[in-house]
């Protein structure tokens, strides 16, 4: 052993076959007997055995895979025994790499890091494992099954040949890992050999002045190793510190993430010096006094890593046994800690980074600063970061985990959070929400989890996961739930900032069946559990500003003390004061951001008021302010209020975001594009168009599902008979969330956005007439965070906007290819508004950022004409095709705003927004508009014979052309039989014949209202930027008809 153990030019392969060679029953570690319980004890593995069993697995792998070995690159799943470690270096002796994923990734993230590893061959067990079944569903690999654990050790096998050393293999692939994914998506990493040999360095560094290390406690002992042979941290104990550190590894049971029990069990059946745990266990035991007290007979150090403690369980812990905290990362290693001199009984959360790490803090905030590792000669043989591919050029590597220093000690620290716990509300202000979340699990054992939420919101909510929710399966269950865990939520809340506070309404409980989601080491995913729960976060937000229809406790709205009283109490009620004059300044008074919060929701309910804004309280902060303006309730009810306020936040989140510098751009090299919403309507023929064009390079498509849209742009671009070969190279799908910062994605897969992208279309977009202005904050959220990307990126944006964010005529002139600011312009429906917000905020950050951004108004958008696909029939004009059919009568116009039909196809649309995109016209500052319409127009009454005709042929009766009110009354007569009969699924069936009556409203109140006539938007601008608009033909019979013809074939169309 002395001879190779600390030679780190003879690689691990070689040192188990030389100790095995010196001194073969040496012990390297124990796993239990049984995979799943300890009654039959450990299983004691010599150096002997394990590198028999290399051999074994190395002739194996060379049998299967024969010559196309060399880089392959094998998944494994299976129990936590031998083979784990087994297998990882029979692969390096063969040259080929195991990736050790997790089980417990989503499929999902299985799917994308086999893609991204091109990764086909999945090795496991048989029988096959539970957890290795949907890795099988959601990547379809060949499957090989590994030979049992008992014919792998006791079988006899000849060696493998490995002659290499770290000169020769430095480069070479010693396994391949994966980051938590506690934010998105995991990031395979490939550790080199160069990586595997400097972390063994890193953990036999010498220390100086009587200084211990972290390591010094493991040199020689017995560790048990609660982490998963998957893990960063499990790996390290299996493979480097039996080496340099002389460790033997014990296992637990494979019976997933270990309890504290369990600890206590193996403990009993395989004594131990030292255990690595996860927090969730040290929690457990400071839960558990007799557990407690036997690991602190047993134990003489407890290592907790991979997440925090609250302060009052390590303490707990700590005066029974002594716990230390240790750091480390996927991306990293783990890099050499010290056990700083002059640390008190409660300092144990606290580590020092020895100085070989290269290890420097960068503040960040006032309290917080970031780890970051410098790439530097001096340190580079103690660093694996550096030698992993991918990072090996890097100059440095920021961690994007924040710490804090130690009150009294210099250069000692804590870690407080990733940057990703880090919440930034909507009015700018920040809070890490680890210690609130903790002080709450830890006084709280019916809870399992507790999450706060906020980003992108005015105010924090906060989800909790109950440990058995079974207990809280009914409303009234989880009602009281919440009642019993408050009085620890107020404690918490004395502690957190006033704008971080969380308020009663907006607590929430997980389901039973859909717990918060976790990484392998059991830390919440907190980005993927809130995309999980985003539905009903959306709610508990609405429900909670929530304003109840009825009058409220003032009657009489015109008496100025009534009003004014009525303030009054409202402000004391809230904010607790015993006192108010009615001129002094709320905000001079003390008045906080979550109390101006309260005060808004507490005088909407008073006055019954839905769109009383927050910005009211901060523009009129006097009672006489406030009262005055309800007194004159007319004026801030008008849809320009919240506009405003809109406005104002939106624009107002620009100011966060650095100037955009220039890119230099390689000329004639294809660009790459970011598109969001690619599976939409429209959306599904700009990806189509962009992959048609040789200048154009990856297509980086957004959205929403898991697996970012891949399969449901597969089944798009089918049935549209689109060729999806070119998706394979070509297109990269993300699933993402806008609103969310960098997008929701994760940071190495945003920092290669920003690192390649040039062109960012924008075009998702809900389209939905009947919601609210303030349904579209995610989405107005969305606009400011593909700002954000297209500033650091410095690419143009191309907006896909509306005609209805347009609105009417100006002065009885064409709305103009231009950006138009009065806030009355846009229809008076949210989405529209919302459109017309974004034009507003992008041509601001055009102006101050100097982004190159254009904006396409498409007016309305028929179905395709160059290819197979329908035109959407719950849209208005394929509803009203099918209800004349089976009413037998149609409309003879479609009202004031379509007195010319100028729709342009689908398929047509992409290709102008494409052509506008890639139009190099020279910068200028502000958004570029181009407004896109059909410039060959026609009538409804020329196109009103393909209806007909469709009807002959499709029910066999005449069409009668009828007057709008007929057709209304008609429609409206058809379906009142059903609504009488209050049978929603007859009504629902109806709906399928007779599409029309889903829009019933907007036909009687919108299409042929009186008003919202206009003449044809202005579009010379566009015409001379898109040679495909200059070419576009007039709405056809012969487009009509094939638009009819494929409803027919996806839509009922019955007689009455």
């Amino acid at each position: 052993m002395a001879t190779t153990a600390g030679n780190w030019d003879v690689l691990i392969p070689t040192k188990i076959d030389n100790i095995a060679g010196e001194t073969r029953d040496k012990l390297y570690g124990l796993w239990p007997v049984a995979p799943f319980s300890y009654d039959a004890g450990y299983r004691t593995v010599t150096y002997g055995n394990l590198a028999n069993a290399i051999n074994g697995l190395a002739w194996w792998i060379d049998n299967e895979l024969g010559s196309a070995k060399d880089g392959c690159i094998l998944g494994y799943v299976g129990p936590n025994d031998l083979r784990y470690i087994a297998l990882t270096v029979a692969a390096v002796k063969t040259g080929s790499v195991i990736f050790v994923t997790s089980p417990r990734n989503s499929p999902a993230a299985h799917r994308a890091l086999f893609e991204k590893l091109q990764c086909t061959t999945l090795v496991t067990t048989d029988p096959m494992p539970p957890p290795a079944a949907p890795i099988v569903q959601a990547v379809h690999p060949r499957v090989l099954t590994i030979p049992s654990l008992d014919e792998v050790i006791h079988k006899q096998h000849a060696v493998y040949p490995y002659h290499k050393t770290l000169y020769d293999a430095a480069r070479d692939p010693l396994m391949v890992i994966h980051t938590s994914g506690s934010t998105g998506i995991p990031k395979p990493l490939i550790w080199t050999i160069q990586a595997g040999a400097n972390q063994c360095r890193a953990s036999a560094v010498e220390t100086h002045q009587g200084v211990q290390s972290i390591e010094s406690f493991s040199r020689g002992k017995r560790i048990l190793v609660t982490l998963p042979p998957f893990h960063g941290a499990g790996v390290t104990q299996y493979l480097f510190h039996p080496f340099s550190l002389d460790t033997v590894a014990i296992a637990p049971t494979a019976r997933g993430i270990v309890t504290a029990e369990g600890l206590v069990e193996a403990l009993k059946q395989a004594p131990a010096d030292v255990a690595l745990l996860v927090p969730s266990v040290v929690a457990e035991l400071a839960q558990q006094p007799k557990l407690l007290e036997y690991c602190a007979k047993h134990l003489q150090l407890i290592l907790y890593i991979g997440g925090d403690l609250p302060q009052a369980i390590g303490d707990l812990v700590a005066s029974k046994v002594p716990l230390r905290c240790q750091w480390g990362a996927s991306e990293v290693g783990i890099p050499p800690q010290l056990m700083p001199m002059n640390l008190g009984p409660t300092d144990w959360r606290y580590i020092q980074f020895h100085p070989s790490a290269g290890a420097k803090f960068e503040q960040v905030t006032d309290s917080l600063y970031e780890l970051v590792f410098h790439h530097l000669p001096a340190y580079k043989e103690n660093q694996p970061a550096f030698a992993i591919c991918g990072q090996q050029e890097l100059a440095e590597y920021r961690t994007r985990d924040y710490f804090a220093k130690h009150p009294t000690i210099p250069d000692v620290w804590s870690w407080q959070a990733r940057a990703d716990d880090i919440i930034v509300f909507l009015n700018g202000e920040k809070t890490n929400p680890i210690s609130f979340e903790q002080q709450i699990v830890a006084k709280n054992p019916e809870l399992s989890g507790a999450l706060v939420v906020g980003s992108q919101r005015f105010q924090a909510s906060l989800i909790l996961e109950p440990a058995n929710a079974k207990d809280v399966g009914s409303t009234s269950e989880r009602a009281a739930l919440i009642e019993r865990i408050w009085p620890s939520v107020a404690e918490a809340n004395k502690a957190a900032p006033a704008y971080a506070q969380v308020e009663k309404p907006f607590i929430m409980v997980t389901s039973g069946d859909r717990p918060m989601i976790r990484t392998g080491k059991g830390t919440v995913q907190r980005a993927a559990t809130v995309v999980m729960y985003a539905d009903e976060l959306e709610k508990l937000y609405q429900d909670a500003e929530a304003v109840i229809e009825e009058p409220g406790n003032v009657t009489h709205l015109h008496d100025n003390d009534a009003v004014t009283s009525a303030v009054r109490n409202a402000i004391l009620s809230v904010t607790g004061w015993p006192s108010l004059g009615d001129s002094e300044s709320l905000f001079s008074r003390g008045l906080d951001s979550l109390q101006a919060l309260g005060v808004t929701r507490a005088l909407r309910r008073e006055f019954c008021f839905p769109t009383f804004g927050l910005s009211t309280v901060y523009k009129n902060p006097t009672v006489e302010e406030l009262a005055a303006i309800l007194l004159e309730r007319q004026a801030p009810v008008s849809n320009n209020g919240p506009m405003a306020s809109l406005l104002s936040t939106y624009t107002g989140l620009l100011k966060e975001i650095p100037v955009s510098k220039p890119r230099e751009y390689t000329p004639d090299a294809p660009v790459d594009v970011l598109l969001t919403g690619s599976t939409g309507y429209i959306g599904t023929y700009l990806l189509d168009t962009l992959l048609r064009r040789p200048s154009i390079g990856i297509v980086f498509c957004l959205n929403r599902g898991s697996d970012g849209g891949r399969a449901a742009q597969t089944r798009r671009f089918k049935a549209s008979g689109l060729d999806t070969q070119h998706f394979e190279g070509r297109v990269s799908f993300l699933h993402a969330d806008l609103s969310h910062p960098k997008l929701g994605l994760a940071d190495d897969t945003y920092e290669e956005l920003v690192s390649r992208v040039g062109l960012i279309i924008h075009n998702a977009w809900p389209v939905n007439f009947i919601l609210e202005l303030d349904a579209f904050r995610p989405q107005l959220a969305g606009v400011v965070n593909i700002i954000a990307l297209s500033a650091r990126a410095a690419s143009q944006i191309l907006f896909v906007s509306t005609v209805a964010a347009a609105g009417s005529a100006v002065n009885g002139q064409p709305p103009p290819e231009a950006i138009m600011e009065s806030l009355s312009t846009p229809h008076p429906n949210g989405y529209a508004q919302s459109k017309f917000l974004s034009e507003l905020v992008l041509d601001k950050a055009s102006k101050d950022l100097k982004l190159a951004v254009k904006i396409a108004r498409v007016g309305q958008v028929a179905g395709p004409v160059w290819h197979r696909g329908v035109w959407n029939p719950r849209e208005w004009l394929p509803s009203l095709a099918g209800s004349s059919i089976y009413l037998g009568c149609v409309p003879e116009n479609l009202g004031p705003q379509f007195t010319v039909v100028d729709w342009i196809p689908s398929d047509i649309v992409a290709q102008v927004i494409v052509e506008l995109a890639e139009n190099t016209a020279k910068f200028e500052m502000g958004a570029q508009v181009f407004n896109l319409r059909n410039p060959q127009t026609t009538t409804w009454a020329e196109l009103i014979p393909a209806v007909q005709a469709a009807s002959q042929e499709f029910s066999g009766r005449p069409l009668d052309i009828v007057s709008p009110n007929a057709w209304i009354t008609k429609l409206q007569e058809s379906v009142e039989p059903v609504l009488a009969a209050g049978d929603m699924s007859s009504v629902v069936a109806a709906a399928d014949k007779n599409p029309g009556i889903r829009l019933y409203d907007f036909y009687r109140d919108s299409l042929w209202s009186e008003h919202g006539g206009s003449p044809p938007m202005s579009i010379s601008k566009a015409i001379k930027a898109s040679p495909s608009l200059q070419r576009l033909e007039v709405v056809s019979l012969g487009w009509m008809k094939k638009w009819l013809d494929e409803w027919k074939n996806t839509t009922p169309v019955a007689q009455r």
